[in-house]
């Protein structure tokens, strides 16, 4: 009986004591691969025309994916790199 109270002691012992650490190392991880990578040229103009684009389809009332695909040809072409 002690031995059996003795190693559940223990082993809750070791797993308290080296739980943490790989849980901070995988949260470190995490937030590592979380952090904003800067765009890309090109995934900045996409982003500026997307913008363009709401604002086209709220003035004009336009909708669907011909007109869509219209408007962004036409403003990658306009955008500078």
């Amino acid at each position: 009986m002690l031995k059996t109270v003795f190693a559940a002691v223990l082993a809750a012992g070791l797993v308290t004591g080296f739980a943490p650490p790989s849980i901070a190392a995988s949260q470190m991880r995490v937030a590592e691969a979380a952090a904003p990578k800067p765009l890309t040229p090109q995934q900045q103009k996409m982003k500026d025309c997307a913008a363009g684009w709401k604002e086209e389809k709220a003035k004009t009332g336009v909708k669907g994916g011909t007109a869509y695909r219209k408007f962004m040809i036409e403003c990658l072409k306009k955008t500078p790199t």
